[in-house]
Order: structure tokens, then C-alpha cells, then sequence
């Protein structure tokens, strides 16, 4: 017997374990990148999936017309907290890589991170605003429903 709280379990399940694969493949791309000095080029699995992923994941929402787009800046609050952290780790984790090897090619590490950083905040701004023109929409479009 398959009631709605079974289902919904069932779901938050899949959402985390999606949530720890991703990460998982953060941690993968940030350990290829910047401690075994791989290019972009052998680790573009995971740069296509931490891309994707939350490209599909907004797709998704907009095809079954659910925002989640919230009046607080918290979301950007998050990105930019996320930005630092990333950005830090990767230039502690270069200069450490610098001073142990004076041959460390360190322009592929930077091109690395700098690129996905780039297409991360684009995508994350285009969909943000996306989500708040289409909040605004489903809510008045759901409102009209009553």
C-alpha cells in the first residue's frame, strides 16, 4: 500500500542522497584540480555534472511550476559565503603547491576553478531572477485559481 507520507519519504531520500552525489563530485573536481594538478580537460565529468545539476534541478521546478524563490537574500548570502570559501581554499591549496614544486603549472588549477566559478554565478543569477519573475507568476496564477 502506497499512502502520500510513504511517497514523500521516499522522495526526501532521493533528494539527499542527489545532494550528497553532488558534493561528491564537488570534493572530486576540488581534489582533481587543485591537489593532483589535473586540467580541466580530465575532470570535465564532474564539471559538467556540478554544472548540470542545478541547471536540471531549475528546470524541473519551472516544468512542474513550483519556485522556490524566497523574498530574503539568503541565497545570495549562501553563494557568496560559498564563493569565498572556495576561492580561499584554492589559493591556500596553489601557493602550498607553488612553494613545494617551483615547476607547478598553477595557470591550469586557476583557469579551472575560475571558469566554473564563472559559469556557476552566471547560471545561479539567470536562474534567480527566473525564479522571482516566475514566483510572482505561479502565485497569481494560483491565487486567480480560488
Amino acid at each position: 500500500m502506497k499512502d502520500e507520507r510513504i511517497e514523500q519519504a521516499k522522495n526526501k531520500i532521493r533528494s539527499e542522497m542527489a545532494m550528497i552525489v553532488f558534493i561528491g563530485v564537488v570534493f572530486s573536481f576540488l581534489v582533481k584540480t587543485l591537489i593532483l594538478n589535473m586540467s580541466l580537460e580530465e575532470c570535465i565529468t564532474e564539471y559538467v555534472i556540478m554544472i548540470f545539476f542545478p541547471l536540471y534541478q531549475f528546470i524541473r521546478m519551472h516544468i512542474l511550476k513550483v519556485s522556490v524563490y524566497s523574498k530574503s537574500k539568503q541565497s545570495i548570502r549562501n553563494l557568496v559565503i560559498t564563493i569565498l570559501v572556495l576561492v580561499v581554499i584554492s589559493a591556500v591549496v596553489i601557493l602550498n603547491s607553488m612553494q613545494e614544486s617551483p615547476v607547478y603549472d598553477w595557470q591550469n588549477s586557476v583557469v579551472g576553478v575560475s571558469s566554473f566559478l564563472a559559469l556557476f554565478i552566471g547560471i545561479f543569477g539567470v536562474a534567480n531572477r527566473y525564479n522571482r519573475y516566475k514566483g510572482h507568476k505561479y502565485e497569481q496564477e494560483f491565487d486567480d485559481d480560488k
